[in-house]
């Protein structure tokens, strides 16, 4: 009887135990939703077609923003929505927290940077856009948010 209530009681520990480490997992991941500084805009940050990088595409976009790639270098491009529009490309895992050898779009600039993020303590994402080195480069803080408050945009009509 004792040794039976041992075991469901250590079934139970693992149990929660494997629900945390699930739940730590996921938060130590940048795989999600996530909305810039400015609150203009919501990222999803998802595997890339190569599984072993990372990227990022325009989930939402705020009411009266930017509806078209209006400012992309390349004319041909510049009626292609903003929504599903990819902004980070190419990130690979350097260590638990950092990502880098990526690519970050501006699309309200049109120009492209290279680019890094860190998962934060505080779980927000740093991203940081440079030229040349990190070290001459601009920071922004993204805050993880649910899709049940920023639902998946839709491409304008035409």
């Amino acid at each position: 009887m004792i040794r039976s209530v041992l075991l469901s009681a250590l079934s139970v520990f693992l149990l929660l135990g494997g629900v945390n480490a699930a739940h730590a997992q996921d938060a130590a991941s940048p795989h999600g939703l996530w909305l810039t500084e400015n609150g203009r805009s919501v990222i999803s940050v998802q595997d890339c077609p190569d599984p072993s990088r990372v990227c990022g595409y325009i989930h939402w976009v705020i009411d009266g923003g930017m509806e078209y790639d209006s400012k992309n270098p390349n004319e041909s491009l510049r009626n292609t929505p903003m929504c599903g529009l990819p902004i980070l490309g190419g990130f690979k895992q350097d260590t638990a927290n950092n990502w880098i050898d990526g690519k970050i779009y501006k699309a309200d600039e049109g120009d492209t940077y290279n680019a890094t993020f860190q998962l934060l303590p505080t779980g927000k994402l740093l991203v940081r856009g440079y030229v040349g080195m990190p070290l001459f480069g601009k920071s922004q803080t993204w805050s993880r948010v649910s899709g049940k408050d920023f639902p998946k945009c839709h491409a304008p009509r035409t």
